[in-house]
């Protein structure tokens, strides 16, 4: 559980719902909803671990993600933004000055 806390910057009472009694945390308990959001994200990393990244071929290391890979010590991951020159007209787009790619009939 520390790898989740550490890849998430957060406390256990982020996902574990705390007893009204004892006011300690209640690891059993399911009555945080982002308990199950974490289970839903474990077995996102699950898949593209398994599914995907195992497949990759001509990889002579083990490729894996793990939740700290998105979020990078947030309980948010930030929102993805290309480096300058990563855009239009940058690896992977097309060239700069390039017309608009054609619309489909509709």
């Amino acid at each position: 559980m520390m790898g989740f806390r550490q890849a998430l910057g957060v406390g256990c009472e982020f996902c574990h719902a705390q007893n009204p009694d004892t006011h300690r945390n209640d690891f059993a308990s399911d009555a945080n909803p982002m308990k199950d959001t974490a289970r839903a994200m474990i077995r996102m990393n699950m898949d593209i671990n398994e599914k995907y990244l195992a497949t990759l071929p001509n990889v002579t290391e083990k490729a894996t993600i793990n939740c700290g890979t998105c979020h990078q010590g947030n309980k948010i991951p930030a929102a993805f933004t290309p480096p300058a020159g990563q855009g239009p007209g940058g690896p992977g787009g097309p060239p700069a000055g390039a017309p608009p790619a054609p619309r489909p009939a509709q």
